[in-house]
């Protein structure tokens, strides 16, 4: 949990926002108190995304989605309004992390957890498929490890089974490496596609990793339509049953009734079913919980009584009036003491004379020094390559200079043509040596995610985020492929030795797509950035960039 940021909003509904939880593509996640005391895990949507129909519709359709799921190990949905200036969804708030958080933190889980964990989210799946619907995102992110038992949460790309579903044409809708050959491939998507992404999140609770590696979204999406999984690192009493939840004809994968029956009931819940280091992280996640939701949190501050108007200034307030003095004395009164330099006075202390028009210092704003784009946040990566093709090059050009050089040794060359000669061999020399520097450079990487762009070499990073990019898109074609970006005012960044920034049309190009392979990779490339544009830049991304 974090505090709340100045940006953030500090009331939804009729809920109280406590902390903040974490930030997805689609907006913020929040910790929040009902008037009745119930926590809750409140999602509220970008304002750029709440201007576009298309979104509200499928913020909607999750809404509904979600209320209509049951079940013991999916977070319940306990109010929404799609129809609020910023759409918002509170749930179930669950005290516990991700799955993806806790084997990054702890390692793999023992194969008893592992069965606990697939029969609670074969138990969620039978909820979610007996409300005719597919999940179609199960993945390691959207697993809660509760002290009970898991949870699946986000229906944000769920649909119905017998539904259209509201995206774009050629957008992936999904994570790579956990949904199913069906949805890599474009063909009808169906409860068995649950199957499959279950099969991945649990080879990757046990193992650590996904069953087709960590590659890029293009050998995943290879791999997961084309090649066998790797579970030589699965335990042997799960390796058969998780060999059949990855099966690539849908029609070979088990039923979760059948993942029940196959993995009985020896798998316990309750305060056991998980490792002594990850019930440790909940306990403390439950003790953070209460003592955030039971401190008294400033609210919206009680009427005041309606006073004159007083002029306002820029850097400094109007200190309030003192109480009226007493009725003059016969008696002549007291000599004062020297007055103090000007100081704010609270409002309960009397003074023996009125102080008016005292002018006081306003105090400075709080400005928060947290990263805008975090780097922990999923999403694709994208990096440029090359450096065969730039040392086949300066060998070239070596061997061109070699072979110049012994002609010209063996007399075909003399008298005028020698600066010629001078001049060529310079030219040589430089395009072998910028095709080894190209060799040698590391590649320069772009991340795609909920918060924004983030693009790094040799270390060092450049964060774009959301919020200063105006437009963005995929401009040029072949090898001049790249990502433009048009920034708000005034938040254009610098060129730097290690990233240039060119202009292009009143914008500047970030990445060069066409730098990242051949011609089958660039155009692989160019419809992965595409689709990770779609998906996290809705708002923002131009469609009609050529």
């Amino acid at each position: 949990m974090q505090p709340l940021l100045a940006s953030d909003p500090h009331r939804v509904g009729d809920y109280r926002l406590l902390a903040r939880l974490g930030r997805g593509a689609m907006g913020g996640v929040y910790l929040g108190r009902s008037r009745g005391g119930r926590v809750v895990a409140v999602k509220v949507i970008r304002p750029d995304l709440a201007e576009d129909p298309e979104f509200r519709e499928r913020f909607r359709r999750e809404a509904v989605a979600a209320s209509s799921v049951g079940g013991f190990w999916t977070a319940a949905v306990v109010h929404a309004d799609p129809d609020a200036e910023q759409p918002w969804l509170a749930t179930e708030y669950v005290p516990g992390p991700t799955l993806h958080q806790a084997v990054a933190d702890h390692g793999p889980l023992p194969e008893v957890t592992v069965r606990g964990l697939g029969a609670g989210l074969a138990e969620a799946l039978i909820a979610i498929h007996r409300a005719e619907l597919v999940h179609r995102d199960l993945k390691p992110a959207n697993v809660l490890l509760g002290p009970d038992g898991p949870r699946v949460i986000d229906f944000g790309i769920s649909r119905a089974m017998t539904g259209s579903a509201l995206t774009a044409t050629g957008m992936f809708m999904g994570t790579p490496g956990f949904f199913s050959p069906e949805q890599t491939l474009g063909t009808e998507v169906g409860p068995p596609s649950d199957i499959f992404s279950l099969g991945a999140v649990l080879v990757f609770a046990a193992t650590g990793r996904g069953p087709f590696g960590e590659e890029s979204t293009a050998t995943l999406l290879y791999r997961v339509a084309h090649a066998e999984p790797d579970l030589s690192e699965v335990p042997d009493g799960l390796r058969p049953l998780l060999a059949a939840c990855l099966a690539k004809d849908p029609a070979a994968r088990p039923t979760p009734a059948q993942m029940l029956d196959e993995i009985g009931e020896s798998s316990p819940h309750g305060n056991q079913w998980l490792p002594p280091a990850i019930s440790d992280v909940i306990a403390q996640h439950a003790t953070q919980l209460q003592q955030t939701a039971s401190a008294p949190m400033p609210d919206t501050p009680p009427p005041q009584p309606v006073a004159a108007p007083r002029p306002a200034t820029r850097t400094y307030t109007q200190a309030a009036p003192a109480a009226p003095a007493p009725a003059p004395a016969p008696a002549p009164a007291p000599p004062q003491p020297a007055p103090q330099p000007p100081a704010p006075i609270p409002a309960a202390r009397a003074e023996p004379e009125p102080v008016r028009g005292k002018i006081v210092p306003a105090q400075p704003r709080q400005t928060s020094q947290q990263p805008q784009v975090r780097r922990d946040n999923p999403g694709p990566v994208f990096a440029t390559a090359g450096r065969f093709r730039a040392l086949v090059s300066a060998a070239v050009c070596v061997a061109i200079m070699f072979g110049a050089y012994e002609l010209f040794r063996h007399g075909l060359g003399s008298g005028d043509r020698f600066m010629v000669f001078q001049i060529g061999m310079l030219l040589l020399g430089l395009s072998a040596a910028w095709s080894v520097a190209r060799a040698v450079l590391p590649s320069l990487c772009l991340k795609v995610n909920g918060d924004g762009l983030l693009v790094s070499r040799m270390g060092l990073t450049r964060e774009i985020p959301w919020s200063q990019v105006q437009r963005v898109g995929v401009v040029g074609s072949g090898k001049r492929a790249s990502v433009a970006v048009w920034f708000t005012e005034g938040t254009a960044p610098r060129s730097a030795l290690w990233h240039r920034l060119r202009p292009h049309h009143g914008g500047h190009l970030i990445f060069p797509i066409g730098a990242t392979g051949g011609w089958f990779g660039r155009r692989q490339e160019i419809r992965r950035i595409r689709t990770a544009l779609q998906q996290y830049a809705p708002g923002r991304y131009d469609t009609r960039m050529l």
